[in-house]
C-alpha cells in the first residue's frame, strides 16, 4: 500500500467532515458560537467587601451596576469599551479611570458608592477576579429585559476567581 498516495485524499476527505459537521449545527447556533463573549472583572480591596452587581441584558446590549457597600475605596477593572453611564453617592470627578492597558480599564470607586456601565455586547460568559484574596460577598442581580425575569444570588468569594455564568 502507498501511504503518499492516500494521504491527500485523507486529508481531503477530513477536511469535508469537518465542515459537514458545522454545518449540522443549527445556523443561528454556529453564529451565536462566533459571537460568543467571555468577560474577565476584577475587584480590589483591602478590606472584607460587599458588593452588589446588577447585570441587565436584552438581545444585543446591557449594562452593568457595581454598588460598594464597603467603607475602603475599591479598584475595578472592566474591558475598555465599556461606557461609563451614571455614578452613584460620589462626585463624578471622585471616581477616576486609570488610561486603558491591555483592553482594560481600572476605576477607582469611593466608599459606599455606585457606577454602571453600558455594555455593547451581552456576556455570554463572566469571571471575576479577586487578587487581593480578601473575603468578599457578592450580591448579584441578572435582569433579562427580553424575557422579564430577574435571577437574585449571593456569592461568597474567598479564593482568587470565580465564575458568574
Amino acid at each position: 500500500m502507498n501511504l503518499k498516495k492516500h494521504t491527500a485524499p485523507a486529508g481531503l476527505g477530513l477536511i469535508a467532515l469537518m465542515i459537514l459537521s458545522m454545518t449540522a449545527i443549527s445556523p443561528p447556533s454556529f453564529a451565536s458560537l462566533l459571537r460568543s463573549t467571555s468577560i474577565d472583572i476584577g475587584v480590589e480591596h483591602t478590606q472584607p467587601l460587599s458588593l452588589s452587581m446588577q447585570v441587565g441584558i436584552s438581545d444585543t446590549a446591557g449594562y452593568i451596576e457595581f454598588f460598594s457597600e464597603s467603607s475602603e475605596t475599591i479598584l475595578i477593572s472592566v474591558p475598555s469599551t465599556w461606557v461609563r453611564r451614571e455614578v452613584k453617592n460620589a462626585e463624578l470627578h471622585d471616581v477616576s479611570a486609570e488610561a486603558p492597558s491591555l483592553g482594560f480599564t481600572r476605576w477607582s470607586l469611593p466608599a459606599r458608592s455606585g457606577i454602571s456601565f453600558q455594555v455593547r455586547e451581552s456576556p455570554d460568559s463572566l469571571l471575576l477576579h479577586n487578587p487581593t484574596g480578601v473575603q468578599m460577598k457578592l450580591n448579584l442581580a441578572f435582569v433579562d429585559v427580553t424575557n422579564d425575569t430577574v435571577q437574585k444570588e449571593v456569592v461568597l468569594i474567598q479564593g482568587d476567581t470565580v465564575k458568574l455564568w
